[in-house]
């Protein structure tokens, strides 16, 4: 008989979670599984890609607020009940939270539990992670860093990995030597300060020009500083895009200024396309990135390194040849999805 498994998720934006339950999903043996993935916000960018992947795949669209909370406990409870769900994946803190609740009606029922993240914003949700330990199974981490007394203390290493095999593309390169950044326009992404490093090297006469892929509450403050800056020729919001893979193929460098991260999908894609990253060392990010195959810098030095790439780029390229090769060694989708199932086959056999 089929074990039926939930991926519980906050939202069906674009972001590295999302990413993962979408390769999970796929990933996952249909003949041992029957999966679901259900996602609690109005955030469904990425739902018509689960579609069609044939995903068994419900969204709440429910708003942040203690009344839609109430319905999510309801519609969840509901779930769990029609599906005979046996384990939930619980992927980001809203997610995991609702699941510890909805085992209080449904004992039997098994919880794994992923952050995503090693900053939660606010010191209430990491207090709601180490008080809610006892009612978790297993916590899954991207690294051993990022370890810390509010999972428990039976947990489980799996970094995120990602199918190789779209990125490895060779397009021709952008006419403007181009620095791409990919991700959500929040504060954690820092895109008001990639603005300023543009700033900086367009004052110094550079060729170059920066495209940012996403969406999100900050776009008008990036939008108004880049007019102030005089930089709508060098730096262009691209909106949501499917085409991340072209893009990295025909850019130059990827760029992650980040205030705080977990282990980003979108650098593991950058390292498949064999694209030099400069990314900020937050987060689990060093497990991944270091001077052998990428450029780890604080915000402050940030302009400098994106000009010492551009001067340098014979460098940043044997550079990223080293992370390429991490990548297809250590992150494959296939050994991710693997480590998942082995997890899930172990609690469901309790």
């Amino acid at each position: 008989m089929k074990a039926n498994i939930l991926q519980l998720v906050t939202g069906l934006g674009v972001g590295g979670a999302e990413r993962v339950v979408l390769d999970l999903s796929i990933g996952l043996d249909n003949s041992k599984y029957n999966n679901y993935v259900l996602s609690l916000s109005k955030k469904n960018e990425m739902i018509d890609i689960f579609k069609e992947n044939n995903i068994n795949v419900t969204s709440l669209n429910k708003n942040n607020s203690l009344k839609d909370f109430i319905s999510m406990i309801s519609k969840t409870k509901n779930f769990v009940k029609i599906h005979n769900i046996n384990l939930i994946h619980a992927h980001m803190t809203h997610a995991m939270i609702l699941a510890v609740i909805v085992k209080i009606f449904y004992p039997k029922l098994k919880i794994v539990f992923t952050s995503h993240n090693t900053t939660f914003g606010s010191k209430i949700r990491n207090v709601l992670i180490y008080v809610l330990k006892p009612f978790r199974n297993i916590d899954i981490l991207f690294s051993e860093e990022q370890r810390t007394s509010i999972y428990k203390n039976q947990y489980k290493v799996i970094p995120n990995g990602i199918n190789t095999k779209p990125y490895q593309i060779k397009l021709e390169k952008f006419p403007k030597f181009t620095f791409l950044s990919v991700g959500r326009l929040d504060e954690a992404k820092n895109h008001l300060h990639l603005v300023d490093c543009a700033k900086k090297l367009a004052d110094k006469n550079l060729n170059f020009e920066v495209l940012i892929a996403g969406e999100g509450n900050l776009r008008n403050q990036i939008e108004e500083k880049i007019a102030n800056y005089n930089l709508n020729d060098k730096v262009k919001l691209l909106g949501i895009r499917r085409d991340i893979k072209e893009l990295m193929s025909k850019s130059n460098v990827f760029v992650m200024p980040s205030l705080w991260e977990g282990l980003p999908i979108v650098l593991l894609e950058a390292g498949a396309s064999n694209l030099p990253c400069i990314s900020t060392p937050v987060g689990t990010i060093p497990s991944l990135l270091n001077e052998s195959n990428a450029y780890l810098t604080n915000n402050e030095n940030f302009s400098s390194i994106m000009e010492y790439v551009y001067n340098n780029y014979s460098e940043a390229i044997k550079k990223s040849e080293k992370l390429h090769q991490k990548v297809l060694n250590n992150y494959s989708i296939e050994s991710i999805v693997s480590s998942h199932e082995t997890i899930y086959d172990k609690f469901l056999s309790y």
